[in-house]
């Protein structure tokens, strides 16, 4: 996949005013809520303009009644130090929503690692973060789901060194106390966006990589114990038999879209693997046959679009991706459901429109665009003159959002419930209208 890295500081720059924004949220804030001292009306809103689609419990009822499938959910966190074990709030949350009230005390934990993409100091592959695997289940039924979290912020930690001395301010004259705090976000944040928009893009995306793979391969009991280093394709119990009856979710946030969308896009045209070629192409074979839905919280893609070529191929989702279409058999999923979510409070976060999945998303992964424009912060009047809404929750809060949550295990919902996010967010369908069968051709 073509990688063009020019406008970096562009990006870089609008990044670092929206955290220095939110750097200085505890003050707006403080200040804020010294004015206004009282009680406020939750006014927040939600409206979604797109397509149908299925969420974790859709998955989750399918492979009760057929259980050689499991449902797969796979986190991949944005800018800013992670460490493992991040989502463990948000991950109970989602669990509790789908009823899934057991949990096995194992957690598979696997220092994921990539031979293809080079090697340290010491000849060995390097480390490409952690993958923690965990198991959930329901006393009422046969649902089981996986939940993989990945942390890859490891991988930029060691470049981010260089400018731990400006973080420690022991260079030159003292900082005040606000200023040293918000520098010392931005020295945290930024940094992440600019490594993997620059050298660190392989190994992150790398990072992406491996974790799909571990989610193609075997089912709970054939993935390593313990914690150890593995590669996926290396490992004895890799069958990636389950591709074709398993079902895959990504939940994404900031960054991590982008780093997910690349990965994605990039099994089009990426040659890295230890595959043999009959085995890849049955695999392939599978995919291709798949629907992955993505949410994506806080989704950046416009903004990072920025500089960047656009994929290989784009503006043919009519040929690869509908029944009739001539190059169906060269697509590379079946479906892409990329449900983007995106506070208008949020100065980094953007609606992703269907021009811009013709023009920047690769045709072959058959993109399908569901907008989910929502209030995350709440907003608040000050003396009825201005409104004010706190950035750093419009651009972190939605794991602990019910509407989101429920977006995710129910989609747009079918059966009994047909009300998206519980009849809290407004929803726009789209859907194209059938021609009718006595319309006559136009000259």
């Amino acid at each position: 996949m073509k990688k063009s890295l020019m406008k970096i500081p562009a990006a870089a720059v609008f990044c670092g005013l929206f955290l220095l924004l939110s750097g200085c949220t505890g003050i707006s804030r403080g200040i804020a809520e010294a004015v206004l001292d009282r009680e406020v009306t939750d006014t927040r809103q939600c409206q979604m303009q797109g397509p149908k689609f299925a969420g974790l419990e859709q998955s989750l009822d399918s492979h009760a009644q057929d259980t050689a499938g499991t449902t797969k959910v796979l986190m991949v966190h944005g800018i800013s130090h992670h460490t493992a074990g991040y989502s463990n709030r948000f991950r109970d949350r989602l669990m509790t929503a789908l009823e899934l009230d057991i949990v096995d005390p194992e957690v598979k934990t696997i220092r994921l690692s990539a031979p293809d993409i080079g090697h340290d100091a010491e000849g060995k592959p390097p480390e490409l973060g952690t993958l923690r695997i965990t198991r959930h289940s329901s006393r009422k039924s046969a649902r089981s789901l996986l939940f993989y979290e990945l942390t890859w912020s490891p991988i930029t930690e060691e470049d981010k060194k260089l400018i731990l001395y400006d973080t420690a301010n022991t260079e030159g004259l003292a900082r005040s106390g606000v200023n040293h705090t918000m520098k010392g976000f931005l020295n945290a944040t930024v940094p992440d966006l600019l490594i993997y928009m620059g050298g660190g893009h392989d190994k992150i995306t790398a990072s992406v990589r491996e974790s799909v793979c571990w989610m193609f391969s075997s089912d709970w009991f054939g993935l390593p114990s313990g914690d150890g280093r593995h590669a996926c394709h290396e490992w004895q119990s890799t069958e990636m038999a389950r591709v074709a009856d398993d079902d895959y979710f990504f939940i994404t946030h900031s960054l991590g879209s982008r780093i997910t969308l690349d990965t994605i896009q990039s099994f089009a045209t990426d040659s890295k693997t230890a595959l043999p070629g009959s085995r890849l192409e049955s695999i392939r074979g599978m995919v291709r046959d798949k629907d992955f839905t993505v949410f994506m919280l806080a989704n950046q893609l416009p903004l990072l679009q920025l500089g960047r070529e656009a994929p290989a191929v784009t503006g043919k989702f009519r040929e690869y991706c509908t029944a009739n279409g001539e190059l169906k058999s060269e697509r590379i999923l079946h479906r892409l459901n990329i449900v983007a979510f995106s506070d208008p409070n949020d100065i980094l976060s953007y609606p992703v429109q269907d021009d811009f999945a013709q023009q920047h998303i690769d045709s072959r992964v058959c993109p399908r665009l569901a907008n989910v424009s929502i209030n995350v912060a709440q907003q608040r009047d000050i003396f009825g003159a201005a409104s004010f809404a706190d950035p750093l929750t419009a651009h972190n809060g939605y794991l602990e959002d019910a509407r989101v949550i429920s977006l995710i295990t129910n989609g747009t919902g079918d059966g009994e419930k047909q009300s998206p996010a519980e009849g809290k967010c407004s929803w726009q369908e789209m859907r194209r209208t059938p021609k009718p069968e006595s319309a006559t051709p136009q000259p």
